[in-house]
Parts: structure tokens; sequence; C-alpha cells
């Protein structure tokens, strides 16, 4: 087997097998090519889709090789979710809810977009691509004017050329083909349907609005709950703290009274035991100095036990 044939035998195209780190580098390759003035010019979905193969199987490293119909497929399936993101991220910055950084938008647009259609958003790193390039906004733009015109029955031509441009996907080919007049009935009951599926569009856009309030409301509830909760922790942690250091004071001043108290007795005990010593000592047997000395000190320690024992009105 070629070397070519094993890089297409390693190619995969679900969608959901690429890794964030694959997703990044095809977005970015579609981003290169859409804003390459020259090449881009006159581009059609054949050579267009056989560049952003070969630029990403050289960028890909280590990854699989990836065929020009897994590219495709797989940049079909990031241009639907983003751009469906896109619209719940739009909704969360223009009803601008106080308090928010931008962060903690793209996550309350991630939980409306979960709620809504039924799926996580796991996309957010291609969102962080594409949301700056004019391509892509361009893109988006295009895409909705085409809904809306295919929604009325008429797509200018012009709108399709530049969609096909802009996205090689919707080849020129599949650009609707002539059709014979409506019929008057026809005609009409057209416009009964297109009536009642703008009813049952505006019902459900409805339906999603509230369900959009709902939820935030309920995540804004939940925050503030859980803030007052913390708050709560946090104040009695600290009262706790205080109560703390407050008995710990305490009993390093007991400490230190107790301290005291041992020092002083330790003191008094060895006073009085060197009182009694020289309070033994036999004059008698003392020579003429020494007996002058240790009788003037038993002189003074029998004045100071006589006076402790009167008391200071003596």
């Amino acid at each position: 087997m070629s070397g070519s044939s094993s890089k297409v035998g390693a190619t995969r195209n679900k969608p959901t097998n690429f890794s964030a780190y694959e997703d990044n580098v095809l977005c970015k390759v579609w981003v290169e090519i859409t804003t390459d003035a020259i090449t881009n010019t006159g581009q059609r979905k054949e050579a267009f889709w056989l560049r952003v193969r070969d630029r990403y199987n050289a960028k890909c490293g280590s990854y699989p090789q990836m065929t020009q119909k897994s590219v495709m497929n797989r940049w079909d399936h990031i241009k639907a979710e983003v751009s469906k993101f896109s619209g719940y991220m739009a909704d969360m910055i223009r009803s601008n809810p106080s308090g928010m950084s931008y962060a903690d938008k793209s996550v309350a647009a991630a939980a409306n977009f979960a709620g809504v259609e039924k799926h996580n958003f796991t996309l957010m790193h291609c969102w962080h691509i594409l949301k700056d390039e004019p391509k892509w906004w361009e893109l988006k733009r295009k895409m909705d004017a085409l809904q809306n015109s295919a929604s009325r029955k008429s797509v200018p031509s012009s709108l399709s050329r530049d969609i096909s441009d802009l996205d090689p996907n919707k080849s020129s080919s599949s650009s609707p083909s002539k059709k014979c007049p409506m019929g008057r009935h026809a005609a009409k009951e057209a416009k009964k349907k297109a009536a009642l599926v703008s009813s049952e569009c505006m019902s459900k856009m409805h339906d999603v609005s509230v369900q959009r309030i709902e939820l935030f409301k309920e995540t804004e509830g939940e925050r503030k709950a859980r803030l007052d909760e913390m708050v709560a922790l946090e104040k009695a942690k600290a009262d706790e703290a205080r109560e703390h250091c407050k008995m710990m004071l305490e009993i390093e001043r007991e400490r230190l009274a107790l301290g005291k108290q041992r020092l002083r007795m330790d003191d008094e005990k060895k006073e009085k035991e060197e009182d009694e010593r020289i309070l033994a000592i036999n004059l008698d047997q003392c020579q003429p100095m020494q007996r002058m000395y240790y009788q003037a000190l038993q002189e003074d320690i029998i004045q100071r036990v006589m006076s402790r024992r009167h008391g200071p009105n003596r």
C-alpha cells in the first residue's frame, strides 16, 4: 500500500471524533483561506476545500490526516453550532445583566443554549477563534439573510453567489432552478401555509424567550442564595475565630498570673528558709564579729515577723 493510501485509511468522517486542537486548526485554516484576498477571489467549492484539506493536513502534525469530505462535514457541524450559540450570546449581550463579566455572559449563553437545544454547547474553543473574525460574521449575516429569503420563497441570486464564495459548501449548482408560475389557488394556499408557519415561529420564539428569562432568573436566584450562604458562613467563621482568640487571651492571662504567684511563693519560701537558718545560729559559739553580725540579722528578722503579725497600724 502506498503512503497516500495509508493516510486516507487513517481519516475520520464523524464530526464528534475531532479533538479541540483539530477543531482549532480547522477554524484557523478556514479563516486564513477566506481572508486571502488573492486566492479566495472567485473560488468555488472544489478548489476551496482542496486548499483547506491540504493546509489542514500540513498543520495537524501527528494527528490523523483528513479527507476533503471529513473536513467539509466537520465544518458544517462547527458552522451550525457556533452560529446558534452566537444568537444566544447576542441575546445575552443585548440584555446586559448587571454585574456579569463577558465570561459570565458566555456561561449564561451556554446554559440557555443547552436548555433550548437540549444538548450542551461543546465548541466554545471554536467560538473564541471565530467571534472576532469579520469573515465569520459576514458568513453568518448572509446565512441568516438566505434563510429569511428562503422562508419568503425568494432568494436573490447575488446573495446566493456571496454565500457560495464565503462558504463553498453551498455550491452554485445547488441554486434553485426556475419554476413555472403558480396558479391563483396554489398561491393562496402557499400564503396560508406561510402565515401558519410564521405564527408557529412567533409562538415558538415567545416560548424560547420565556424559557431563557426563567432560566436566567433561576440562575440569578441561585447565585444570590449561594452568595448569601457564603457570607453567612464567613461571618460564622469570623465570630468563631474572634471567640477563640478571646478564650486564648484569657487562658494566657491566667497562666501569667499563676506564674507570678508561683514565683512569689518561691521567693517567700526561700526567704523563710534563710530566716530560719539565721535564727538557728547559736550566737555563743560565734566569733565576736560574727556574733554582732548574726545578732543584728536575728533582731531584724524578729522585728519583721512582729510587724507582719500585728499589721501596719502598730
